[in-house]
């Protein structure tokens, strides 16, 4: 059960909405928001590897059953932490969609145990309809904009880099491996904010 939540904001720059989104979350229990502020290289994939490494053991030696990750330029509704802790998942995802693509975060899982975390709903309309219907519905994360981690998770799996992505990557598809349960909810719908300050939301009718 989750009662403790720790909301991490891994910083470069910290958008306005974002503050005030996190903000107005609704939550029955204790919450404790940490904005770190923490990029030693030049190397942006080096700083977001270092963010989540350094937000990870500080989550860690702490006593909350859960870490809520909102980044910095997205902006969460305020029933999203409510809601994605009813999901009663190990890692739960809002919804959101990327800045370099019009596609969402939220990718298709195969069944079984899969090795291969899929690709985005946003390219099957088909599936993305289905997935809006039923409001929740078993996935692989494509990012940790908008992700609701249970403690056991992070207790096995550390953030790493390999190839030329993002850390978040690497997170998501060691979750998937590891057997964890992932799921979305698809009414968690979120704005990302692009650098030039345009507010960038999915696009769910198909």
């Amino acid at each position: 059960m989750i009662r403790r939540v720790q909301v991490f904001t891994p910083a470069y720059r910290l958008e306005p909405e974002t503050t005030a989104a996190v903000l107005a979350l609704s939550w029955p229990g204790p919450l404790t928001w940490v904005v770190q502020f923490d990029n030693p290289t030049t190397d942006g994939r080096l700083n977001i590897l270092h963010q989540y490494q350094v937000g990870r053991q500080r989550f860690l030696a702490g006593d909350d059953d859960a870490l809520l990750v909102i980044e910095s330029d997205i902006i969460p509704p305020p029933a999203a932490l409510v809601k994605l802790a009813a999901l009663d998942c190990d890692v739960a995802y809002g919804v959101y969609r990327f800045r370099v693509s019009d596609v969402i975060n939220i990718f298709e899982r195969y069944p079984g145990r899969p090795r291969n975390e899929g690709e985005s709903l946003s390219l099957y309309p088909g599936k993305l309809r289905r997935a809006l219907s039923a409001g929740r519905t078993a996935c692989s994360g494509g990012g940790l904009g908008c992700a609701l981690i249970k403690r056991r998770v992070l207790e096995m799996i550390d953030f790493r880099l390999e190839a030329t992505a993002h850390c978040d990557t690497y997170f998501n598809r060691d979750v998937l491996r590891a057997g964890f349960r992932q799921m979305a909810d698809m009414s968690v719908v979120c704005g990302h904010k692009h650098v030039d300050g345009t507010i960038l939301w999915p696009r769910l009718s198909r």
